[in-house]
């Protein structure tokens, strides 16, 4: 079959890829003083890791993405590409994005964004990826990953990694990646398990990971909230604002922990109110220290 450039938008994952980028955009806007050239760096940086990564995944799980519905038309399972064509694509990417972070490091004397880079590589393709294949409790470890590009984005701009801000910046993207990953394990159960996956559904009911998912999504909703009062840009109307769309996203959640059985487009449309969510909060963040530069 010949190669589609949207079968290589999917090889990268690239909607991912970019949402990787915008979380670094969002530490870097948070910690800078100002802002200048070095933005388009970074994004173009975390875009190549996260792409690299994400296609360093598939080539490591073509046989198990053979398998599922979801993953079956990605480009290796459907031998549009070989494996040695993907690990050398993707390891093209990795050292594009490895070495933008690094070029950097050398001309302002900071290498913790290259070493935070090759850390998410090590935690996603190292750790985090053969560890799915066995144990259920996989995505502790995975989510992470997500805690690292704000990370980088905040560094690049020349903040301090132990400031509360990141801290809880960090936090607020990990907590977000666990009811984001059981969300998704409930709509696609089967396909996982057709897989081979190892599911947590096997040790609790899908209620109880509901409930367990719910309680996350309270956590994320009062991180969001601590967010800008840590970085002293506690504006009322963030504030307000925060607490408005947390507190719906709450109640369109409530359900989760009431009722035993729901439809899968309840579970759907929830993981959509979800991401949805975080994108906002990182909008809100965004323009609000826009406010205060």
């Amino acid at each position: 079959m010949k190669l589609s450039f949207r079968d290589i938008l999917n090889f990268i994952k690239v909607r991912i890829a970019v949402s990787v980028g915008i979380s670094s955009i969002v530490g870097y806007l948070l910690a800078a003083n100002s802002i200048d050239y070095n933005i388009i760096f970074l994004f173009v940086a975390i875009v190549m890791l996260a792409a690299g990564s994400a296609s360093l995944n598939q080539v490591q799980e073509w046989r198990y993405d053979s398998l599922m519905l979801r993953t079956k038309n990605r480009p290796i399972p459907l031998e549009k590409i070989t494996n040695k064509e993907g690990l050398t694509f993707a390891s093209l990417l990795i050292t594009i994005g490895i070495s933008i972070l690094s070029i950097y490091g050398f001309i302002n004397s900071t290498f913790i964004p290259t070493i935070l880079g090759i850390l998410a590589i090590v935690f996603y393709n190292v750790i985090y990826t053969p560890l799915k294949r066995i144990t259920p409790y996989a995505a502790l470890p995975g989510a992470f990953i997500g805690a690292i590009p704000p990370a980088i984005g905040w560094t690049f701009a020349g903040g301090s990694i132990s400031h509360p801000q990141l801290i809880l910046l960090s936090l607020f993207f990990f907590v977000w990646q666990m009811p984001h990953f059981w969300l998704l394990l409930i709509m696609y159960e089967e396909d996982y398990r057709r897989a081979g996956y190892p599911l947590i559904t096997d040790h609790i009911s899908k209620f109880q990971l509901s409930r367990i998912s719910f309680f996350w999504i309270l956590s994320l909703v009062m991180i969001a909230f601590l967010i800008p009062i840590s970085g002293h840009q506690n504006n009322f109307y963030t504030l307000l604002i925060v607490l408005i769309i947390g507190g719906y996203l709450i109640f369109r959640s409530i359900k989760l922990i009431k009722v035993v059985q729901l439809p899968i487009e309840y579970y759907r449309f929830t993981f959509l109110q979800l991401n949805f969510f975080v994108l906002l909060v990182s909008l809100i963040l965004t323009f609000n220290k826009f406010l205060n530069l």
